[in-house]
Formats: structure tokens, sequence, C-alpha cells
């Protein structure tokens, strides 16, 4: 009997502890929500890679390579009640959309990083009750390139070379003419 005493006051512990510890879902900028909802309902994740295929003989292929492909993400954000609450959730996402800022995706098991929006829509259908806004949400996960590394040398001709462009041709010096006339190739053909 003091055992199931014991467990059923768990229980209860944990389940009043639950009940008022806020769980972190949703779509974070520096560490706070950017999302005004009043329920994440749904959170999909999906994470790919391709593997690189090339025909050989006889119509064989061949794989070659694994590349991964930055992960998406769609949320389902909810807000019920009153219009003005309906009408914050659709400002803030309307606010955010757009931008190119990079965002966060939270829920309590993982954190996914580095993302922005791509598409969102709402919908209110009357089987789930016309006062109930649902807003889907897709995100992708942007990859930034690597700042360029730079060499700080104190003689100039020992930096690495740059290519900053397209090069333009420039005419042969004096100096460089004299020289291939000298190596006995004629000049202005092949």
């Amino acid at each position: 009997m003091a055992g199931i005493l014991e467990l059923l006051t768990q229980d209860a512990i944990g389940l009043l502890s639950g009940a008022f510890s806020q769980q972190l879902w949703g779509i974070y900028f520096g560490g706070v929500p950017v999302i005004i909802a009043d329920n994440v309902v749904e959170v999909q994740y999906r994470q790919q890679w391709s593997i690189s295929d090339f025909p050989v003989e006889r119509g064989a292929f061949e794989s070659y390579d694994k590349v991964q492909i930055p992960y998406d993400a769609r949320l389902r954000f909810t807000a019920g009640g009153s219009a003005a609450n309906r009408a914050a959730m659709l400002a803030s996402i309307a606010a955010v959309a757009g931008d190119t800022n990079l965002y966060d995706v939270v829920t309590p098991e993982a954190v996914y990083l580095s993302c922005n929006f791509t598409h969102y829509d709402y919908s209110r259908r009357a089987n789930e009750g016309m006062g109930l806004l649902s807003v889907d949400i897709w995100m992708i996960e942007v990859r930034e390139a690597p700042s360029a590394a730079m060499s700080n040398t104190q003689d100039p001709s020992g930096a690495s070379q740059v290519n900053g462009g397209t090069v333009q041709t420039a005419p042969a010096s004096n100096a460089q003419v004299t020289k291939f006339a000298a190596s006995g190739l004629p000049i202005g053909g092949f």
C-alpha cells in the first residue's frame, strides 16, 4: 500500500510541475519567440540526402557522392478567441515572413538553427470552429558561406593568389616582344 501511495504522489507532483512549466515550442530569433499564437499544434521536420548517379557502360549506373540537402521544417500555429487575438498572430507572422533574418525552430527535443520562411498560409474551417485560425509556416535551412580567410604577410609576394573576377588583357611590353622574337617562333600566327 505504501508503494502505491508513493507512486501516486510522484505522479501527482509530476503532473503539477508539468502543468506549470512552460515548454518551448515555436520560432525564435535571439532567444525570443517571434510568432504570437495560442498554440503550436504541429511540427514537422524533414532532412534528406541526395546520392548522385552517373551512367557507366551497358546502361548501368554508379553512385559516387552523398550530399546533405538543407532541412525543412513546417509548423502549425493556432489562435482563437477574439478577432484581435487572431489578427495579432497574422500580424506577427507577416512582420517576419518576408525578411532575411535567420530563425531557430525550437522543440523540447531539438533546436533547428539558421532557417528562414519560405511559405505561410492560413485557413478557418467550420468543423474546427470558425473562431479558430490555423496558420501553416514552412521554413528551410539557410547555410551561410564561410568568410574568406585572410593572410597578413610581411612581403606582398608571400600573399596567396586571389582571383577577383574577370582579368583584362594587356599589350605585351617591349621586353616581352623582344624575348619572344628571339625565340624564333612566328609572331601573330599559329
